[in-house]
């Protein structure tokens, strides 16, 4: 498998996000060697138990910071992150239930995805982090209790 570097071209402009970003290209260079490989299933078990922790993660920060930002399309973003993490989980049950082949079609969907998604629509967003809207702003700190 290829392994995915992180450029600066994938810079969302936030810190948190780019880290989250980046320990998930960390979890699929990491997986990839591991797959196929007999007697690693613990360790591939231990990969995407943090991987599937990350996009938990990532996703929730992600939808909140476009929220904030009064990102129209955010809803849009969401549903392809509820689906991302489907593909997660079910990478995860393949490998549990020994279906090794499957985890690699899937691993590689991941990485292909993970790539176009920080390159194509996370890219989408980055103005409206930039440049929030502020009643949007507004909006979210009160229904939020928040201040940013």
């Amino acid at each position: 498998m290829q392994v995915v570097e992180w450029t600066a071209g994938m810079s969302v402009g936030s810190d948190t996000l780019d880290g989250h970003h980046r320990m998930i290209i960390d979890c699929l260079n990491r997986l990839g060697p591991l797959i196929g490989q007999s007697g690693r299933d613990d360790e591939i078990r231990d990969v995407l138990a943090t991987l599937e922790e990350f996009v938990l993660v990532h996703f929730s920060e992600e939808e909140q910071q476009m929220r904030a930002a009064g990102y129209p399309d955010w809803r849009a973003h969401k549903d392809l992150h509820d689906r991302m993490y489907d593909v997660v989980f079910a990478l995860k049950s393949d490998v549990e239930h020994g279906r090794v082949p499957e985890a690699e079609k899937l691993r590689t969907l991941l990485n292909d995805w993970l790539v176009s998604h920080i390159l194509g629509e996370d890219r989408k967003y980055v103005p409206f982090l930039e440049n929030p809207h502020p009643e949007s702003k507004q909006v979210w700190e009160r229904s939020n209790g928040r201040r940013y």
